[in-house]
């Protein structure tokens, strides 16, 4: 599994966004995203994953792609 489907499962089942908001290029305002939401997102990162991302970090993100990357060098990291 990638970190993007990775991502969009945790959108989708743990912090209910519709599956159909969720794309590559869509952005955290595209998907209604609040920083309550972000808060959230960093610690299901960290206890599914093992990967810490602040969330300042999440909102300088572009897209969820970006998003996706940036976790991949986290577990990249985390594993090396």
């Amino acid at each position: 599994m990638t970190a993007y489907d990775t991502l969009k499962k945790i959108f989708v089942d743990d912090l209910k966004v519709p599956d159909d908001l969720i794309a590559p290029d869509a952005t955290l305002k595209d998907i209604e995203f609040d920083s309550l939401a972000l808060v959230e997102l960093t610690v299901i990162l960290e206890r599914d994953l093992g990967v810490e991302i602040h969330e300042d970090e999440l909102k300088e993100l572009a897209t969820l792609g970006d998003m996706a990357r940036l976790v991949d060098e986290r577990v990249a990291q985390a594993h090396a």
